[in-house]
């Protein structure tokens, strides 16, 4: 099984794809299937319809869209991913307090992850992420991704499914 830092990191780049295929001169792309806010029009972190994502030639990420934020203080639930169909990594996860370690969050978020109040948060798309330090990842990740995020939070709940393709 891998690490867990591993299905983190992973997790990030899924949740800030959201729907067409990327490659860059590494050779690896990313197809993203599916993505849903399963919690509904009710939950508490929900992605915009045109949340995307443009993956350049030197593999670096640039993100458009925003995130729709309702007042929430805590953010507790699980994450899950497969490979394949095949559950590899289910983890009990506290957001609030993971905060700063989880890969970019201090990019978007400066004053950390909890509390939030009522709000969008819109990425900047000229705003470039390298991905250098996740290229080894991806040949880990080829195959056929699904992720599962749940967030119960003092004001409602979240969910985010995605499942995406990654390819050499």
């Amino acid at each position: 099984m891998l690490p867990t830092k591993v299905y983190f990191y992973a997790l990030f780049i899924v949740l800030t794809v959201a729907r067409g295929s990327l490659a860059c001169k590494d050779g690896f792309s990313l197809k993203v299937n599916k993505i849903e806010n399963c919690a509904g029009p009710d939950g508490v972190i929900t992605l915009s319809d045109d949340t995307a994502i443009t993956l350049g030639d030197d593999c670096s990420l640039s993100l458009q869209g925003c995130v729709t934020l309702k007042e929430f203080n805590t953010a507790a639930g699980s994450v899950s991913v497969s490979k394949n169909g095949r559950e590899m990594f289910k983890k009990q996860i506290d957001a609030c307090k993971m905060g700063s370690k989880i890969p970019f969050v201090k990019d978007f978020l400066p004053g950390g992850l909890c509390p939030q109040s009522d709000g969008q948060i819109c990425a900047d798309p000229d705003k470039k992420l390298p991905m250098d330090r996740f290229k080894k990842m991806l040949g880990i990740m080829k195959g056929s991704i699904g992720i599962e995020l749940n967030l119960d939070h003092d004001t409602g709940k979240s969910c985010i499914k995605m499942e995406v393709e990654i390819s050499k």
